[in-house]
């Protein structure tokens, strides 16, 4: 009985066969990006696809896309540097006006309270949860019914 051969000379031979070496190198870019360019700019400019040899990298703004177009050359070096065999031809930004702004989200969201219960009420829960046994559910539970509150309290705050 022959053993089984192993994914990765698989997916090895399959992207020989198909001609593929070149595209997969150029896509490592991806795993390494936020190390290369630093949390600072990772967290404002990230690499959205390769067409041929060309990065298209998503920008959080215009502000930022200048800049990065000052270090374009720069940045293009150490991304090739990193490559082995076959290496990117350009860089090209392009506007994304989420980037950044999912962790300002996260962190105003991290900075509002959770919902405070009246002691009636947090009775009344503690009763209820009683009855469940497993303490990691009780906790999620306990978790969501105060995100509730809080997003209710938000909606009486904003006449909703």
């Amino acid at each position: 009985m022959s053993k089984p051969t192993p994914i990765r000379t698989l997916l090895e031979s399959l992207i020989a066969d198909k001609g593929w070496e070149g595209r997969v190198e150029l896509h490592k870019v991806f795993t390494f990006w936020d190390e290369l360019v630093g949390p600072d700019i990772a967290r404002q400019a990230q690499p959205q696809v390769i067409r041929k040899t060309v990065l298209w990298v998503r920008v959080s703004d215009s502000v930022w896309m200048q800049q990065l177009h000052l270090l374009k050359t720069m940045l293009l070096d150490r991304v090739n540097s990193r490559l082995q065999k076959h290496k990117l031809t350009d860089l090209r930004f392009q506007l994304d006006s989420t980037l950044g702004r999912e962790q300002e989200a996260a962190g105003r969201q991290a900075a509002q309270p959770d919902h405070v219960p009246s002691p009636e009420e947090k009775k009344q829960f503690e009763t209820l949860l009683a009855a469940i046994g497993d303490e990691e559910v009780k906790a999620a539970i306990r978790q969501c019914w105060l995100k509730v509150g809080q997003l209710h309290d938000d909606r009486q705050e904003n006449g909703l």
